[in-house]
């Protein structure tokens, strides 16, 4: 037991944020998004706890977190990114972005194309989109995030590459 619960809290430390901004990503409240984090935690925990196996924490957890985050949306309707992010508190994407300390010109533009690239995202379609995100802003591999949605591993890399050509295609679109 006390070795399982110095696994989950190297886990907590190691995936917290990472989790944490999935769902931020994906939840309207941002204190619903920490408590769906926790939750996640707690969930993946009593089922080790329970003696099930665990082969891969991450994508457990990611998916444990996936599953509540659906079970979210039942019970609300989905909002677009832009309203997620600005929610009650009045902010925008950027902060969603880590802290820029440089606050040079190319910063600032690559913080521009940060935004431009999140709202293109909010365009794409769920399974593209969700894909996209776990690849490149959670930085999961494709097996990781097959596991994480319950599909093969060619699925997962198919969705990615699809995405990544509508998210082009939508920017370029911007730029037209």
């Amino acid at each position: 037991m006390q070795e399982l619960q110095v696994q989950f809290e190297a886990a907590f430390n190691a995936h917290n944020d990472e989790l944490f901004r999935y769902a931020s990503m994906r939840v309207n409240d941002r204190e619903r998004a920490l408590e769906l984090t926790q939750e996640c935690f707690v969930k993946a925990f009593e089922y080790a706890k329970r003696g099930n196996t665990i082969d891969d924490l991450r994508p457990f957890l990611y998916r444990t977190l996936r599953n509540l985050i659906i079970d979210e949306y039942r019970k609300k309707k989905a909002t677009s990114l832009e309203q997620m992010v600005e929610g009650d508190e009045g902010g925008d994407v950027e902060a969603l972005m880590p802290v820029d300390e440089s606050n040079t010109l190319e910063a600032a533009i690559d913080r521009f194309d940060g935004k431009r690239a999140l709202a293109a995202l909010n365009e794409l379609p769920d399974l593209y989109r969700e894909a996209v995100s776990l690849r490149y802003i959670e930085g999961l591999t494709p097996q990781e995030i097959a596991a994480i949605v319950g599909e093969s591993q060619t699925t997962v890399s198919v969705r990615v590459h699809r995405g990544l050509k509508k998210l082009r295609d939508l920017l370029d679109h911007d730029t037209a």
